[in-house]
């Protein structure tokens, strides 16, 4: 698997989430999950995200709203 995929960290995940999961059911989807994100990996594809503070956020809200 690459590294940082494994049942603990998909098991971490879903107790954020509070998705309730079972450790074998983890240890499956880290299974599933790991040779798309090895490939994923590989391919060194530059994904350019938007990202906005919460703060601006609220300020747009507020200009929204009547």
């Amino acid at each position: 698997m690459p590294d940082g995929i494994s049942s603990d960290r998909v098991l971490a995940n879903s107790r954020a989430a509070r998705v309730p999961l079972k450790p074998e059911d983890a240890a499956r989807i880290a299974r599933a999950v790991a040779n798309v994100a090895a490939r994923f990996a590989a391919a060194e594809i530059e994904l350019a995200l938007e990202t906005e503070p919460a703060s601006f956020l609220v300020v747009q809200r507020r200009e929204i709203s009547p």
